[in-house]
C-alpha cells in the first residue's frame, strides 16, 4: 500500500509546533503516526531496517487513507534468527524501495505527528539511522505496563500479541511491520478508551507522560 504525503517545513525540520499546542488538548487533537519496522535484529544499536509498515490516526480514530507498508532494500546477508521471525528473504528485501524513498516517504508523514510505537526505542533508533528525530514519543509498551501498575498487574504479559489477547484487540499478522503497526493502533485506541471512561477526558500530555519509554 501507500499512504497520502504529509509536507514538511521548509527547513527540512519536523513540524513541531503542531505537537507542542496540542499537548495540553484532549488527545483527539492531535495527529499520531503508529509506525513498525521489521529489522535485521531487535537490538536498536545494530539492527538494519528491512520493511516498515504505518497507521495513521486522527481525531481519535483510524485514517484508512493513511495507511501503509515498504519493503526496503536491503543487499547484505539476512540474519538466520531474523529470518525466522519475519519471514524476509534476501530475495524479497534485495528487491525493496530504496531506503531514501521510505525515509523521505515517513519524513514526510511524520511532520507535526506524535510517533507511536510498541517498544519504541527500536524504530526511534532505524529513525535516527536516516536523520529522523521525532520530537514526541508515545511507547505503548510503557504505557500499558504503568496502566498494569497501578490496576496491580505487575507481571501480566506486555508483548503486543499478549497485549491484544488481553485487551481483546483483533491482532493482525504478527511480526509484519504493517500488522503489528495495525495491531498497535487497536491497542492504544482501546487503552485510551479505558483511560477516557475511567477519568473523563485524556490529553496528549497525559499520553505522553503516561507513555513515556
Amino acid at each position: 500500500r501507500r499512504s497520502t504525503s504529509r509536507r514538511r517545513t521548509s527547513s527540512g525540520c519536523w513540524a513541531d509546533v503542531a505537537i507542542g499546542a496540542a499537548r495540553g488538548t484532549g488527545w483527539r487533537e492531535a495527529d499520531l503516526l503508529v509506525l513498525d519496522f521489521e529489522a535485521t535484529s531487535a537490538d536498536p544499536r545494530s539492527a538494519r531496517p528491512l520493511s516498515v509498515g504505518w497507521v495513521g490516526i486522527g481525531d481519535g480514530r483510524v485514517r484508512a487513507a493513511e495507511c501503509g507498508y515498504a519493503v526496503v532494500r536491503h543487499v547484505d546477508p539476512v540474519p538466520a534468527g531474523a529470518l525466522a521471525v519475519h519471514g524476509l528473504t534476501p530475495d524479497v528485501v534485495a528487491a525493496g524501495r530504496p531506503p531514501e524513498e521510505v525515509s523521505e516517504e515517513l519524513g514526510a508523514l511524520l511532520a507535526g505527528r506524535v510517533l507511536v510505537a510498541h517498544h519504541a526505542p527500536l524504530e526511534v533508533a532505524l529513525l535516527k539511522g536516516w536523520g529522523l528525530r521525532p520530537h514526541a514519543v508515545l511507547d505503548t509498551l510503557a504505557l500499558l505496563r504503568r496502566l498494569d501498575e497501578r490496576a496491580g498487574r505487575p507481571r501480566a504479559d506486555v508483548t503486543l500479541a499478549g497485549a491484544a489477547r488481553r485487551f481483546d484487540v483483533p491482532a493482525a499478522r504478527a511480526h509484519h511491520a504493517f500488522g503489528d503497526a495495525w495491531t498497535t493502533a487497536l491497542l492504544l485506541l482501546g487503552l485510551v478508551g479505558d483511560l477516557e471512561a475511567e477519568r473523563g477526558g485524556v490529553s496528549l500530555d497525559d499520553l505522553l507522560r503516561l507513555g513515556r519509554g
